[in-house]
């Protein structure tokens, strides 16, 4: 259980590494996210200081899942993020806004169920974290510790990549199905030798 534990912390601070890293990048990217707030229904004049509070928020729940034993505070303040975040962009898609998601970086991606999706998959992977932790000292193996930081490395990309892979599988649906059949008879041709 340790090793799932350990491949939620680091699943959960990647994830929150690159969002608050998105945000921060400049000072162009830091009001593209106000704005972004702003128009979550946050009022105007309180936008800056709920920005400001949700990066500080997600710095402080990498700290925690880094440097605190089992990273159960970190588990906290993620998962309580992660309910506000959730909730913000369900009161998007109720209000029927057409609002980019500002989640990780700037970005022309308007907000959809797919990020409700996100958000609840990384709930999971927070309640994981917190449902895995056990009562004693854990002695990790080293080729455990490896394993379990490149799968949690892999759900982060995973995870930050939401909008490109639904973008990709979009454009896959969209493709003009007169044109697959074509594409399938040259693949078949292709396979039997070009009989």
């Amino acid at each position: 259980m340790d090793y799932v534990v350990l491949a939620c912390r680091v699943l959960v601070a990647m994830v929150f590494v690159a969002s608050a890293a998105s945000k921060l990048l400049s000072a162009a990217s830091f009001r593209s996210f106000v704005t972004a707030t702003r128009d979550m229904a946050v009022p105007a004049p309180l936008a800056p200081a709920v920005a400001v509070g949700v990066v500080a928020g997600e710095i402080g729940s990498v700290a925690l899942l880094v440097l605190w034993p089992g990273g159960v505070a970190g588990f906290v303040v993620a998962g309580v993020l992660l309910v506000a975040f959730t909730a913000g962009i369900a009161g998007v898609l109720l209000r029927g806004k057409d609002q980019s998601c500002n989640c990780f970086g700037s970005t022309t991606a308007p907000i959809g169920p797919r990020h409700v999706v996100r958000n609840v998959a990384l709930l999971t992977v927070v309640a994981a974290g917190l449902l895995c932790q056990t009562p004693w000292e854990a002695e990790y193996h080293w080729t455990g510790v490896v394993a379990a930081s490149v799968a949690g490395l892999v759900g982060a990309v995973l995870v930050l990549s939401t909008d490109n892979l639904a973008e990709l599988l979009a454009s896959g649906a969209a493709e003009d199905p007169e044109q697959r059949p074509a594409a399938q008879d040259d693949r078949a041709a292709g396979a039997s030798g070009g009989r």
